[in-house]
């Protein structure tokens, strides 16, 4: 080997080595920079954490002293009520005491008649709604409040659609209005080999699909509806 080849060898090697080592650093310096990015989320993420903690025991605070600011206006208003109906007695003004408690007693009744009156009306909602086949449970909760929102009660306590029909009817022809349909299962029947699929009505000329909400009701009322296949 000449000397000039020895020369050209020694500084690839040299170049080669130097290469080698700046790899290195630059690997080196992707880890650290990797390592810092990740201490760096950690640290936001925790600071977040601990914010949102802060907020969230500052509402549960807020809350708290606002449940126990009206329970604190109740029992004021409950004693002021109390005190007046005593001064009220002691002045011998003994029947429009018992005026005021009967009307009280009257108006609590109300509340107390008007929630079972509800509970009943949704008991038989829902009964009426259990057996149809909902796409899911929002779809079921959108019937429920679309059902009950049409509903009023007749001279005897009854609760009825507008039209007078029974709530099981108005809930029969509700499942069959088109307008509904997105609220229900697409239902999908099969035979030797072959499978149709079709919605929650028919789609013929003078069927159900075709007509109008009103219409469909007016069946109802006649009981005349077909049943749902």
């Amino acid at each position: 080997m000449t000397e000039e080849e020895r020369l050209a060898a020694e500084k690839a090697a040299r170049e080669k080595a130097e290469a080698e080592a700046a790899e290195k650093e630059r690997l080196a310096n992707l880890n650290n920079n990797s390592n810092t990015d990740t201490s760096v989320q950690k640290l936001v993420e925790a600071q977040v954490a601990e914010a949102l903690k802060d907020i969230k025991d500052k509402l549960n605070k807020a809350y708290e002293a606002r449940d126990a600011a009206i329970k604190d206006k109740a029992e004021l208003e409950r004693r002021e009520k109390e005190a007046n109906l005593k001064r009220m007695e002691e002045e011998g003004k003994h029947k429009e005491v018992l005026e005021l408690r009967l009307a009280e007693s009257n108006a609590a009744l109300e509340v107390a008649n008007k929630r079972i009156t509800e509970l009943t009306r949704d008991v038989e909602v829902r009964e009426a709604l259990s057996g149809l086949p909902f796409r899911n449970d929002k779809a079921a909760k959108v019937a429920y409040k679309e059902v009950v929102d049409e509903l009023v009660q007749d001279d005897k306590g009854v609760w009825r659609h507008k039209s007078g029909v029974s709530i099981k009817d108005y809930v029969e022809a509700f499942s069959k209005d088109e307008d509904q349909a997105f609220l229900f299962k697409v239902k999908s029947s099969s035979g030797a080999g072959t499978s149709t699929t079709t919605t929650n009505t028919e789609n013929k000329s003078g069927s159900l699909f075709a007509m109008k909400q009103e219409d469909v009701l007016k069946l109802a009322a006649e009981g005349k509806l077909p049943k749902r296949k």
